[in-house]
């Protein structure tokens, strides 16, 4: 009998730690953003975006059946992607591949890379762009809703350019942004799909209206008064790891994500779906 009540407590301690690290890892939360804006058209009141960002590769469920069936009951207009879909540590491409092959077959999706494609070679975007996916290089599209426009851009990861042409990342990501805006009508709404926030003030300096970013996890460890513990490009008690932050006419929103990388666990920071609703 002693030697039971030995083992109870640590044994109840581990059952409860395993149950929270797993509900902390797997609870979806969705987080619903309005953004108004008198740049937007009358066609675009009431326009749903859903941010998805750092997969990591991760599955919710068999299937991604759990991630699917939340993405479903938001019905979502437009489904943007803001990098880091694998991991470059990992196995995961086939879950990610699964979940933009459902996606695609009900929503237009959108993707830009992050820093963890760069590490893989940019070797899954052909297969994305085989699932019907657009991929947004430094590029920007036209969204159309009943003859009225916004521009979409999208940017690479600033790995891309400080890799491949000895830049430092603003210089890399101010040359990308200079290559996304070639075409646009600059007088239209300019969404930008970024996958770093760190750069919110180079893209206050081109005027962007609405910027999705991920990266920063949510700060991974979110204790109280903190915005998290640490962020990729941050580091320690970073500023920029979730919700809405503005510079003049830029409004950027930070999505936490839903996967992990290199620390394995999130706490006190579920996944999370973020849904941006525009209004005129």
């Amino acid at each position: 009998m002693r030697l039971k009540k030995k083992w109870f407590i640590p044994l109840g301690i581990l059952a409860l730690s395993s149950w929270f690290l797993y509900r902390e890892n797997n609870q979806i939360d969705t987080t619903a953003v309005t953004v108004q804006s008198d740049k937007l058209p009358a066609a675009f009141d009431d326009y749903k975006i859903l941010q998805i960002a750092d997969l990591h590769g991760k599955s919710f469920g068999s299937r991604q059946k759990h991630l699917l069936k939340k993405i479903d009951q938001l019905q979502p207009d437009l489904i943007l992607m803001t990098g880091d879909l694998i991991d470059s540590r990992r196995d995961g491409e086939a879950d990610a591949l699964l979940l933009m092959e459902k996606l695609t077959a009900d929503y237009p999706v959108y993707f830009v890379t992050g820093n963890h494609e760069v590490r893989r070679n940019f070797t899954i975007l052909p297969k994305l762009e085989q699932l019907g996916v657009t991929v947004l290089r430094n590029t920007s599209v036209p969204l159309e809703r009943e003859g009225q426009f916004i521009e979409l851009l999208g940017i690479d990861d600033p790995t891309t350019t400080r890799w491949s042409e000895g830049l430092q990342e603003p210089d890399g990501i101010r040359q990308s942004l200079d290559q996304a805006q070639s075409a646009v009508d600059t007088s239209a709404f300019q969404l930008l799909m970024a996958h770093r926030p760190e750069y919110l003030p180079l893209y206050a300096e081109r005027n962007m209206d609405l910027v999705l970013s991920g990266h920063a996890h949510g700060g991974q460890i979110r204790l109280p008064l903190t915005d998290g513990m640490y962020a990729p490009g941050q580091g320690f008690f970073p500023e920029l790891t979730a919700g809405q932050h503005t510079i003049e006419q830029t409004k950027m929103i930070i999505s936490r994500g839903l996967g992990n990388s290199l620390f394995p666990f999130r706490i006190f920071n579920h996944p999370e779906l973020i849904v941006v609703t525009l209004r005129t």
